[in-house]
């Protein structure tokens, strides 16, 4: 047997020290009118007692229509999927850089989580968040 590695999804830590898949939220592109397949390395992953800081953000902007089902998410699910459009992702990044954090180790985390944000919800029509809760 080869020592190859499979796959695994980017991880973005800020504080957490626990173990390797415990509870946490992955993000993912996602396209309303074509499916490309979306690859691990296209995701990102935080767990979440690092994402406790970021959930606020996403909150304020419910209730939404899931663009997907056209249903309505009255909350963020932390067990479930949570499809937000590229507009409301826009609004929360510019909230993000809006909020004042001097603490450096919280700052480097926002400002990744953002550069990550930007970089994919511009060639998709919004990032799901799932959580597995």
């Amino acid at each position: 047997m080869t020592g190859t590695s499979k796959p695994e999804i980017p991880v973005l830590i800020y504080r957490y020290q626990g173990p390797r898949r415990n509870i946490g939220y992955t993000l993912s592109p996602f396209y309303l009118k074509e499916q490309p397949d979306v690859s691990m390395d296209d995701m990102l992953f935080i767990y979440a007692v690092d994402f406790d800081y970021i959930q606020p953000f996403l909150e304020k902007h419910y209730p939404l229509i899931d663009a997907l089902t056209g249903e309505s998410m009255e909350k963020f699910d932390p067990c479930w999927d949570n499809p937000l459009m590229k507009e409301a992702w826009l609004m929360i990044l510019e909230d993000l850089e809006q909020h004042p954090v001097e603490e450096l180790e919280l700052r480097s985390f926002i400002e990744r989580f953002t550069f990550w944000i930007r970089k994919h919800v511009h060639q998709a029509d919004g990032i799901e968040v799932s959580g597995n809760l």
